[in-house]
């Protein structure tokens, strides 16, 4: 007697994994309400919006990038020189484009995020925008490998195993939440005449599975960039106002999405703010909302365990079938901190720094490497610095900026070594990377410090090929005489182990009496196998 039990692992295959850019330009328009452009100080964009739709070969977005300026006006009497600007939706800057697709691989899906917005004046009131997109783009397909995990038997056999820790596929989605609260500028901050700009970063984040939900929890930090608003009704000067984790403003957020019950669940996220949006009705308080994006993907981690080999201890033969499968084994799940520390110094035409206002960094660009035992992140980055000069003393004087990865100047790059023991260059790792905290500190009169902490989830994997059995059956002497040989014709879905077990047989006795080279060719409809009177032992 001999039984088999069956198991079934369902992974995806990734045929192929690349990315892409897509670049466009377009204009924007300085509204009549707000005065004409004299110099442009900094540029923020926001991935508001995106479509995608694939046509034979071609990837064609469309879409728009809620654009943040900030400039100097013309001067004028009543008014301090520094003007905010927000472009929304279609009056934003919008794209139109196309990706073309590589030639292996189908059933491509598509993830893309904004890494450079430049804005140039070309008058007055026009401004030209340049916009690059990175698209990564991954096409695989679900496999579903079938195996024999356990076989009992008597009389005894003996049996190989390989146990194997997997992913399998549960929930790949994509949600946007909408993320707001009331701040208040207290004394010693004036209050408000009117808005230059607005940035918020997600910080602490975490993600958690409770019953049948994923929780992906964290804060938002705000900083406003503001004109002030003097006891007689005039404009100020330029302020900045934060509120962080250290003076307890930051936003809670909680973003929850509904998944199966799962038993061991693992979570890679992915969250991006895609606009901001700050209004007031009273010059000590403002509202602040923000649009979060979270591409979340959940699998369930499971151990397999599969029999690879079998052989029988006593009398009888094992006959088995096999099957060459590829597997994606998990090797290690790690959770990592590391901060990237950069001194920037200003370029030499820049005059000295008094006060420094903000900082603004475009979405960096990453890369990592498996070495042995350790991994390698790298990337760069755009930074602007908005600052108040060091020539004159009075609280007003005119805000100036500087820039690294624009304007002719290189991006600041980065750089670290995450230690992981156990890990090859040849097995593969999957990397989350969550900006946790963005700090600035002014070192001198020409130079500034960022501290930029970062939260890496990462999963190594590699890649394993096995013969594993399918199937198996116990073949023992028949009592009785036999005949000294029989004859067969294939019927139409005929296969050696289906004949096989038929005649009581093994397959590779019918392959070597009918010089059949594999045991799992395809059999010709029509064709005479000769049945040996006996099974050979394997």
């Amino acid at each position: 007697m001999l039984t088999c039990h069956y198991g079934q692992a369902t992974m995806e295959k990734t045929l192929a994994v690349t990315s892409k850019y897509l670049e466009v330009e377009g204009e924007l328009y300085i509204p009549p309400e707000y005065p004409e452009l004299e110099t442009i100080l900094s540029v923020q964009g926001y991935l508001e919006e995106i479509h995608g739709e694939i046509s034979g070969n071609k990837l064609v977005l469309s879409g728009a990038v809620q654009t943040h300026l900030v400039y100097q006006g013309k001067e004028r009497m009543d008014q301090v020189p520094e003007f905010g600007l927000v472009w929304r939706g279609t009056e934003g800057a919008v794209f139109n484009g196309e990706i073309n697709l590589p030639e292996q691989g189908s059933d491509w899906d598509w993830h893309a995020r904004l890494v450079k917005i430049k804005v140039e004046p070309e008058s007055t009131r026009t401004l030209k925008y340049q916009l690059e997109l990175e698209v990564n783009l991954r096409s695989r397909q679900p496999c579903s490998t079938f195996y024999v995990e356990e076989i009992e038997a008597d009389p005894q056999i003996q049996t190989e195993e390989e146990v194997l820790r997997i992913e399998e596929p549960v929930l790949e989605t994509y949600v946007s939440r909408e993320i707001g609260a009331n701040f208040s500028l207290t004394y010693p901050k004036p209050p408000l005449a009117r808005f230059l700009s607005c940035q918020v970063f997600p910080l602490r984040t975490t993600a958690s599975f409770t019953k049948d939900r994923v929780n992906i929890e964290g804060k938002l930090e705000v900083q406003l960039l503001y004109i002030s608003l003097t006891e007689d009704g005039q404009e100020g000067g330029v302020e900045a106002q934060k509120w962080t984790e250290e003076n307890g403003g930051a936003i809670p957020f909680q973003i929850s999405i509904e998944t199966p019950i799962l038993t061991e669940p693992s979570i890679q996220y992915e969250l991006g703010v895609e606009g901001i949006q700050v209004t007031s009705v009273h010059p000590e308080s403002c509202r602040v909302d923000a649009r979060i994006g979270a591409r979340v993907n959940v699998v369930k981690r499971r151990q397999v365990k599969a029999v690879v080999d079998v052989a029988s201890l006593e009398k009888g033969i094992i006959d088995y079938q096999r099957e060459e499968s590829e597997w994606v084994e998990v090797v290690e799940e790690a959770e990592r901190h590391f901060v990237v520390e950069k001194m920037l110094t200003l370029p030499t035409e820049q005059q000295n720094i008094r006060k420094v206002l903000q900082v603004s960094l475009m979405e960096p660009k990453f890369d990592w490497q498996s070495a042995r035992d350790q991994l390698i992140v790298g990337g760069e980055a755009i930074a602007i610095l908005l600052y108040q000069g060091a020539q004159g003393e009075e609280e007003g004087d005119a805000v100036t900026s500087a820039a690294w990865g624009i304007r002719g100047t290189e991006p600041f790059t980065f750089g670290s070594y995450l230690e992981l023991p156990g890990v090859d260059e040849n097995m593969q790792a999957r990397i989350g990377l969550h900006p946790q905290q963005l700090k600035v500190e002014q070192v001198d009169e020409r130079s500034i410090r960022l501290l930029w902490e970062f939260e890496a989830l990462i999963t190594v994997t590699q890649t394993k090929h096995l013969s594993l059995v399918t199937d198996a059956a116990l073949i023992l002497p028949e009592e009785g005489p036999k005949p000294s040989m029989l004859f067969y014709l294939v019927q139409p879905g005929d296969t050696l182990w289906k004949i096989a077990r038929r005649y009581n047989t093994t397959m590779a006795t019918i392959a070597e009496a009918n010089r059949l080279t594999d045991p799992d060719q395809e059999l010709v409809y029509g064709k005479k196998l000769v049945i040996p009177k006996g099974p050979r032992g394997n």
